[in-house]
């Protein structure tokens, strides 16, 4: 049995005007919070003027429209609108499975140093978390999760399983493969939550998502975010993909109107904006490129990362690195939280931001000794 973790422990990164004033400076980068540099889609930004004339009205409290984007989007015969679920954010939906599926008689498990919301939603409904350990030794799969110590922690009361895919805040990766054998041993009773609010960037490496196991196995949600390739973390809204039988469960533990109606147009003109996807992620290999190669040449460890941030460990100099960046107008994020005390995790920004950056942290690692 793990510590309890409230909504008050959880620290989010750091405000840019914050940084600012307190450190008297006229320009901040942000690069840490996993936010798409780029911004929206213009075609998604057009619905802010246009939803003015309706914003006294109620939302879609079914989402229709958006749900028939996503299974166009998807492009998989399976998916219908009733394998659909939107949330506000895919917080919302990880928290519908807690309401859903955990009470204080069951225990739900994750790796640790997982996404902070899975503790924070298994607490809210009092179930016994069993953290797993990720693998450690350096390998292809450096901080992954360790299905197998995964498999060990498993009982009789087991009923959920969160699975990051890519992860955070480590980045890492499991194969398609892996987790296909790995849920195939499990029990029908245990629900694997497999979160794919990165996959964009991992698919974009050359990985697979792992929509399809919704097929074959009707025990299996995928839970996706607009916050991060599509840059609407500001508006709040993600999706989660499941049978229908499980979709109708987390129906019933949603509120109705979750979503404003600006999200949904916004969502619905994301995906549809196929042009702003390709040059987001293109933009995105790029510019992960120039970061690691970087890295090396400052020699820094960092974990193999396919979402759209870089974990670095500094060691005993994190927090002076971390201050020092700030005084000079760079914002990352420290992983105290995740009990990660020496890395830090950099979003991957755009070129210019990347080289302030690296410039940045050549001077301070000049002075430092890391």
């Amino acid at each position: 049995m793990i510590n309890k973790t409230s909504t008050n422990n959880y620290k989010p990164g750091l405000d840019i005007d914050f940084v600012k004033k307190k450190y008297n400076l006229k320009k901040v980068i942000k690069l840490a919070s996993n936010e798409n540099p780029l911004g929206p889609s213009k075609s998604a930004l057009k619905i802010l003027e246009k939803s003015k004339d309706n914003i006294n009205r109620y939302p879609d409290g079914r989402c229709d429209d958006l749900k028939k984007e996503i299974t166009r989007f998807i492009s998989e015969s399976f998916i219908k609108p009733d394998n659909i679920v939107i949330g506000n954010g895919s917080g919302e939906i990880l928290e519908l499975v807690a309401k859903a599926f955990l009470s204080d008689k069951s225990e739900v498990i994750f790796s640790k140093h997982s996404f902070i919301v899975y503790k924070l939603v298994s607490n809210f409904m009092n179930a016994k978390i069993r953290e797993s350990k990720l693998i450690t030794n350096k390998s292809k799969n450096f901080m992954s999760s360790d299905l197998d110590d995964m498999k060990r922690k498993i009982t009789q009361k087991t009923r959920v399983i969160f699975l990051p895919n890519p992860a955070n805040p480590t980045g890492a990766l499991l194969s398609y493969d892996a987790i296909d054998k790995f849920i195939s041993t499990l029990s029908k009773k245990i629900v694997i939550v497999i979160d794919e609010a990165y996959i964009e960037y991992a698919c974009m490496l050359g990985h697979k998502s792992c929509v399809d196991l919704i097929k074959k196995y009707k025990n299996v949600i995928i839970t996706r975010s607009f916050s991060k390739i599509y840059a609407l973390a500001g508006v709040r809204i993600g999706y989660g993909l499941a049978s229908k039988e499980i979709i109708s469960k987390l129906n019933n533990k949603r509120q109705p109107f979750n979503v404003n109606q600006i999200a949904q147009q916004m969502a619905v003109k994301s995906l549809n904006d196929k042009k702003f996807l390709i040059n987001s992620l293109n933009d995105y290999v790029m510019c992960r490129e120039y970061l690691t190669k970087e890295l090396d040449k400052l020699n820094l460890q960092y974990i193999d990362s396919y979402a759209n941030f870089i974990t670095i460990n500094f060691g005993k100099s994190t927090r002076t690195i971390f201050n020092q960046l700030l005084r000079s107008g760079i914002i990352l994020r420290p992983l105290d939280n995740y009990n990660l005390s020496s890395y830090l995790r950099l979003t991957i920004g755009t070129l210019k931001e990347c080289r302030a950056f690296i410039i940045s942290l050549s001077e301070i690692l000049g002075k430092t000794n890391v």
